[in-house]
């Protein structure tokens, strides 16, 4: 099965004002100098800090930021002929990143298989982060079975996004989809990426409107995640927060093993997450984000909770276009105060998307040093 990661420009209204009518800045002017929210205790059982025996013999103990990665295409990281102009490889061993995750790689290649046990030799764990609603309940089941899928808001079925997850069917299929993907496209440090469709809208028949986007979610994912058990005891999977999911859920508790992967897509790039006020193209302010990452982590485990950033990620500054590769607006004065903000609330655990930073980016532009500043930023930071 070839997966693919797809992409897509969500955009709507302004989300500067809050839906009870109060402005979203209201009470952040002060943010992190009052209480600190990283000391808040979860409502979620499983999150006592970690106590891993063998954590004092890690090397890296030290690190703030236990989880350093980056996510990126086959072609980005992979470019034989080309004499490897960003050697992503060498860039981790010189510079301690510990986490890949390559899309539109053919996982049964020789290539890909010299690939991750060069990772393995220096220490790089491999996950593979994916949309994949689309394959844990195939569109070609709409015909027989549309009680599986959404219902819209006009009250009819459609195989367009998501499903139904208050459907006993779907969850069935999904959960023999998942542990099937699971078999095929095991990571080597136990954590999944079923991420629902991106963009797709959620399902209103009479069981599931009282639910929101997050609580439809972490239905399913409460499912994969049981479905992966079985293949893997140790197996922990991501609820995305990124577009309608960003928001806590509110109805639906999170299964153990479950964390919260926080992914700011609408925010800018501008400005530090620290200044509140300033707002994304969709209407996203700072402030918003920061309140509703306290919230998850209300809900989700704090030890586990990661971030799935987009400094680096060209495909989003280039608007998808590889043909028309624009320069990343790197700043690592921005990047260090953001690594402030995320240390502030107990994130230990932090990806990028470097998406088209590959040799057409090399030749475009030159080296791009901000790799280099990216993964030692994670690698020296402290928490003051």
């Amino acid at each position: 099965m070839f997966l693919a990661l797809v992409l897509l420009v969500s955009t709507g209204g302004s989300c500067g004002k809050q839906e009870n009518g109060t402005n979203a800045l209201a009470g952040w002017e002060k943010m992190g100098h009052e209480d600190d929210p990283s000391e808040e205790p979860s409502e979620n059982p499983s999150t006592n800090e970690s106590t891993d025996p063998d954590e004092s013999k890690d090397p890296d103990a030290d690190c703030w930021f236990k989880t350093r990665g980056i996510v990126a295409g086959w072609t980005d990281v992979y470019a034989p002929g080309n004499e490897y102009e960003i050697n992503y490889m060498k860039l981790a061993e010189d510079h301690h990143l510990n986490s890949f995750s390559i899309y539109n790689a053919d996982r049964n290649s020789q290539d890909w298989k010299n690939f991750m046990a060069e990772g393995a030799r220096i220490g790089v764990k491999f996950e593979f982060q994916e949309h994949m609603m689309s394959f844990l309940l195939p569109r070609n089941l709409f015909d027989s079975h549309p009680e599986y899928f959404r219902q819209d808001k006009k009250g009819n079925r459609t195989k367009d996004a998501n499903g139904c997850p208050s459907s006993e069917g779907a969850l069935e299929q999904v959960f023999l989809n998942a542990k099937d993907i699971g078999a095929r496209y095991e990571p080597t440090n136990h954590k999944y990426y079923f991420w629902l469709d991106d963009g797709g809208d959620i399902c209103y028949c009479d069981k599931c409107k009282g639910l929101s986007a997050s609580d439809q979610a972490l239905i399913f994912e409460n499912k994969v995640l049981e479905a992966l058990k079985e293949l893997d005891p140790d197996a922990q999977l991501a609820h995305l927060a990124y577009n309608n999911t960003t928001e806590a859920p509110k109805n639906v508790k999170p299964s153990e093993g479950i964390f919260l992967e926080f992914a700011p897509f609408h925010r800018t790039w501008d400005h530090a997450l620290s200044e509140t006020w300033a707002e994304g193209n969709s209407g996203w302010n700072h402030a918003r984000y920061l309140r509703v990452l306290q919230e998850n982590l209300k809900v989700f485990p704090k030890e586990t909770a990661q971030v799935l950033e987009y400094w680096m990620d060209d495909s989003l500054f280039s608007s998808w276009n590889p043909s028309n590769l624009k320069p990343v607006p790197w700043s690592n004065l921005i990047f260090q105060d953001d690594l402030k903000t995320y240390a502030k609330y107990g994130i230990r655990h932090i990806t990028c998307y470097c998406a088209y930073v590959g040799p057409n980016y090399f030749r475009k532009f030159g080296y791009p040093q901000f790799l280099i500043e990216y993964a030692d930023g994670l690698y020296n930071f402290r928490k003051e």
